[in-house]
């Protein structure tokens, strides 16, 4: 019967232009055509790995270990974590957190790690000791906000006293000087349920509670959850569960955005990705990354990826390094800098090959930084045509005042009131000017860039 071959022609006519996710649901639920599905190339327009989740479109991947404590009370800080997908992290049999995935990369993965990292044990008589005294100071710390007498109890009663406890308490005083009751009393909780899980270790006692691996599926037509039995780790299972969206595939997989978000800034990490699977790829996003990062990245990336349409980059001016390929090539490089430095990035622009380059915010660097030294520099040694740089300005001033002084100079070859032309040679000229900073997002606050200053080169005009 010729019902079968038919329906095949008709998927693989389709599949290609399917929504990854509906391909991925077809796929689970109907394993006889996996493998066409598996073979028909895959696009994606926004790809996201992060530590919480994996992101395909609009349609999120979140693994985590759900506690089902049946009839028995769900400790609140197990409440809130169930309710938010389950534990991030890897949860013992006594309810505390471990990190057995440290230091295993599996084949595939993209390791990212700087330095071999420790899973420390929260079940010495010094980590208790640090809860319990934690614990004791909020305590006091909210009997203050209520107007009540602090009166110590048996849980709190072998907390360590003196002056370095005095100290402690100061510290936490400061700390949550602006922190509401609800915070406190919340932070409370979590204490106790984490000292009950130390002692649970210290008796080897176990919660009467089943552990779930979950897998929640979000997207903006609700949730899809599905559980299995919590017996492998976190970190195997997000590799199943990306071989299982990416892996094993005849060809590569074109990526319009991918992005990676790191689990905290500078951070150790291994990216869970399948073995032997290959991304073609036009805008990338980091944070924080080197040298390092981008070559070991480059494993699974499609020669035919690079140079980048857009690199997008995290960073600040001790941690910059665009000295690799993958940075230095790119048609449009993005760096979103830190607000609160006040060192200069004209040392960092200066190095910089790409044709195009946006530095999004000005920092707090007093006086603000009017970027008249790379101006200086590109006039002095010129760069190639059609090189164009746009810094952040925070106040329309700062750009007047470096037109204003441009104007004086004698290489002018033409202004107008928001911008300079000057000669750099026979040739070129460059061209200083700057414009509102359109936002994809409203503003939010000051300390965010509302001017571009557009500094480019061109060439010399033919009279």
């Amino acid at each position: 019967m010729p019902v079968i071959p038919i329906q095949n022609e008709i998927l693989k006519a389709i599949l290609p232009y399917m929504d990854p996710n509906k391909r991925f649901q077809i796929s689970f639920r109907m394993p006889s055509i996996s493998s066409l599905e598996s073979r028909t190339p895959l696009k994606i327009e926004n790809l996201t790995f992060s530590k919480v989740h994996t992101e395909v479109n609009k349609v999120s991947y979140q693994l985590g270990v759900y506690r089902d404590y049946g009839r028995n009370e769900t400790p609140y800080n197990v409440l809130r974590m169930n309710q938010g997908g389950g534990s991030l992290s890897e949860i013992d049999q006594y309810g505390l957190i471990i990190h057995p995935e440290v230091n295993i990369a599996l084949p595939g993965d993209i390791d990212l790690r700087t330095t071999a990292q420790r899973d420390v044990l929260a079940n010495t008589e010094e980590s208790e000791q640090d809860v319990v005294q934690q614990l004791r100071v909020l305590k006091m710390i909210l009997a203050e906000r209520l107007n009540q007498e602090y009166i110590e109890d048996d849980e709190t009663r072998n907390a360590a006293v003196g002056e370095p406890a005095n100290a402690f308490v100061e510290t936490y005083r400061e700390i949550t000087l602006k922190a509401s009751v609800e915070t406190i009393q919340s932070r409370i909780q979590y204490l106790r349920n984490l000292l009950r899980a130390l002692k649970n270790r210290q008796d080897n006692r176990v919660p009467p509670c089943t552990p779930w691996i979950q897998l929640s599926m979000r997207s903006s037509t609700g949730v899809t959850i599905q559980r299995v039995a919590y017996n492998k780790y976190l970190y195997e299972a997000t590799k199943a569960v990306t071989t299982k969206l990416f892996g094993n595939r005849d060809s590569s997989i074109s990526v319009k955005n991918l992005k990676i978000e790191p689990h905290s800034p500078f951070s150790n990490h291994i990216l869970r990705f399948p073995a032997g699977t290959i991304l073609k790829i036009d805008n990338l996003e980091v944070a924080f990354w080197n040298s390092r990062e981008f070559e070991r990245f480059k494993q699974v990336i499609h020669p035919s990826s690079f140079p980048l349409q857009q690199l997008k980059i995290s960073s600040n001016t001790l941690s910059a390094d665009f000295q690799h390929t993958i940075a230095r090539e790119p048609k449009r490089l993005i760096i979103s800098n830190d607000i609160n430095e006040n060192r200069s990035w004209t040392p960092i622009l200066l190095n910089l090959t790409n044709r195009r380059v946006y530095l999004e915010n000005e920092n707090a660097r007093n006086p603000p930084n009017d970027y008249m030294d790379l101006i200086e520099n590109w006039l002095e040694r010129g760069r190639p045509v059609g090189t164009c740089f746009y810094m952040g300005i925070k106040s329309e001033e700062t750009v007047k005042q470096c037109l204003d002084t441009l104007k004086q100079r004698e290489e002018v070859v033409g202004s107008s009131e928001k911008q300079v032309q000057l000669r750099i040679n026979a040739a070129t000229m460059l061209e200083v000017c700057y414009e509102m900073a359109v936002r994809r997002v409203r503003l939010l606050n000051d300390n965010q860039s509302k001017w571009w200053l557009r500094i480019r080169v061109l060439r010399e005009r033919s009279d």
